[in-house]
């Protein structure tokens, strides 16, 4: 049961429509390549499969992340993926390694749909991009905007791989639209993990205690 496709009977969602590596690559976006090779165009996506390519290992947020690309965005067969991270992960075991995949892939036995916006995430949790620019060169120079949202402020920076929109959240969407910019002053000097990401994540709490509304992630 752990290996199906369609995941644990126990589950109630809507059947994805997978497709297969190869159907993937057969398309003009070539996305389980670009996938596996860290080169989505979206930074948090890339520097987590350039840190997994390069020493075995990666945190389980970027883990998540590059799961929920491969499985929400981009519809590849979920095993696929959970198959890639057996191979490559220092840390690797069966069962949890199978088991979170079919659990972000929503075809275990809490099917909800996980889709986390990449951009947000990199902004909630790498607000100053440090870790995206240890493991993408052509940022480690830039400014934090252009760590965040390198298309059309990066020379040489692919298009990517999904429509960079639908890596944002509604909040981080409006916020853009309006302003511009991205990064909030105080998250840009704090760093990672640091005092002004608690505060955010205190304040985004009490808000959604207070309005009954949960955030995307």
């Amino acid at each position: 049961r752990l290996f199906r496709l369609g995941g644990s009977p126990v589950a109630t969602h809507a059947a994805t429509q997978w497709q297969s590596p190869a159907n993937a690559d057969a398309t003009p976006t070539d996305a389980w390549r670009r996938w596996t090779t860290g080169s989505t165009g979206l930074p948090l996506v890339d520097a987590a499969m350039t840190e997994l390519l390069t020493t075995g290992y990666c945190s389980n947020r970027v883990r998540q992340n590059l799961a929920s690309v491969l499985t929400k965005d981009l519809q590849i067969d979920w095993r696929a993926g959970a198959e890639l991270f057996q191979w490559l992960l220092e840390d690797h075991d069966v069962a949890a390694n199978y088991g979170n995949w079919a659990y972000f892939a929503g075809v275990g036995a809490d099917p909800k749909n996980r889709h986390f916006r990449t951009i947000s995430q990199a902004l909630k949790y790498d607000a100053r991009g440090d870790y995206v620019r240890m493991w993408l060169p052509k940022l480690r120079d830039a400014h934090i905007e252009a760590v965040l949202w390198p298309f059309g402020r990066v020379d040489g920076w692919p298009a990517p791989l999904v429509p960079a929109e639908t890596q944002l959240t509604w909040q981080d969407a409006a916020r853009l639209a309006e302003t511009g910019a991205l990064a909030q002053t105080e998250l840009a000097e704090e760093t990672f993990g640091g005092e002004a990401s608690r505060k955010r994540d205190a304040n985004t709490a009490k808000g959604e205690k207070k309005t009954g509304r949960r955030g995307q992630h």
